[in-house]
């Protein structure tokens, strides 16, 4: 089967000629691009319409002549603040000989969808299209690894120390998750009726193509469970992260606290002699009364204390006795 690519409307009926099944693809083309090879294939505008205009969810829409699947690969996107993962979006217009590929961002799933139908001698366009589904639909179980992998680092780093820049980015990859579960769980509805999306696409009519259409129900479906599952990972991380914050508050209070009884009975110890009542004044006089009511006591009120603090585990761990 030939797989051809398409970089001038002008190219496209000297491509059609021969009776041998051909794979057209079109990366990122221009409305006026699109157009013309559509019409040369003899596409229904509707279709040729709805692959101007991306940012259709997963769906396959038949036509007299021609069927439009809509369908989703998945990739990483590289960015300084820290990666995520991106969905590729990719057009299949079917007819009984042609199947054109419409795509504007860069999949490796579609690289290796193309050296599978090479290795595979395929000769059949139908065949090519279940296998470049199947390539599309195995490409999300990468950047889900690779979400796992960051999971590891950044529970690592709550444990450690719980930064505000960690919180955020768990939500990042949350709040990424969404997008990507709802065009899994569309894609899995598509693929839901098998006989019926069979029988939609034009020259799919063989018994085998029933097995691949299941398998890619059930990649689809585990890769929706994988999803959760990664979700209910971040969920966690985000506990963890709300009790490592308590916990480092909790210390910080308790830190706070242990200072502030210190002086407690300090204050006290000032406040009452700091009273300038006359009896006071004329009998509390000299070093010796500095150094027992001034300096004594509040030593006694720091040992003391220092003692039950410590007793009490707030100072330092209590040695347990060996029996």
């Amino acid at each position: 089967m030939k797989i051809l690519q398409i970089s001038e409307p002008s190219d496209a009926p000297a491509l059609l000629q021969g009776a041998e099944p051909i794979w057209l693809s079109l990366d990122c083309p221009t409305p006026d691009t699109l157009t013309a090879v559509g019409e040369e294939l003899g596409l229904d505008p509707l279709a040729i319409d709805d692959s101007i205009e991306f940012g259709q969810m997963p769906k396959l829409d038949d036509y007299p002549e021609s069927a439009l699947l809509v369908f989703y690969g998945a990739g990483i996107a590289e960015r300084e603040e820290g990666d995520l993962p991106k969905l590729v979006e990719v057009h299949f217009h079917i007819t009984e000989s042609v199947v054109l590929c419409v795509r504007r961002d860069e999949s490796d799933a579609i690289e290796r969808a193309e050296q599978r139908v090479a290795a595979d001698d395929v000769h059949n366009a139908q065949a090519a299209l279940l296998r470049f589904l199947d390539s599309l639909a195995a490409s999300f179980a990468p950047p889900l690894a690779h979400l796992e992998n960051e999971l590891d680092v950044l529970e690592d780093e709550v444990m450690r120390n719980p930064q505000t820049e960690t919180r955020q980015r768990l939500l990042e990859l949350k709040h990424s998750l969404v997008k990507v579960r709802q065009t899994i769980d569309r894609q899995r509805d598509v693929m839901a009726g098998h006989r019926e999306l069979l029988n939609r696409i034009p020259g799919s009519h063989e018994d085998s193509a029933h097995n691949v259409i299941r398998d890619l129900y059930d990649r689809l479906a585990l890769t929706s469970q994988q999803i959760e599952i990664v979700r209910e990972l971040i969920t966690n991380a985000l506990d963890l992260y709300v009790s490592a914050a308590s916990k480092k508050l909790n210390e910080t209070m308790k830190v706070l606290t242990v200072v502030a009884t210190f002086f407690l009975p300090l204050t006290f110890l000032v406040g009452f002699f700091g009273q300038n009542f006359g009896w006071m004044t004329d009998r509390i006089d000299g070093l010796g009364d500095f150094l027992i009511f001034g300096l004594g006591v509040s030593i006694v009120f720091v040992v003391v204390l220092y003692v039950i603090f410590w007793r009490a585990g707030f100072l330092g761990r209590r040695k347990r006795n060996r029996s």
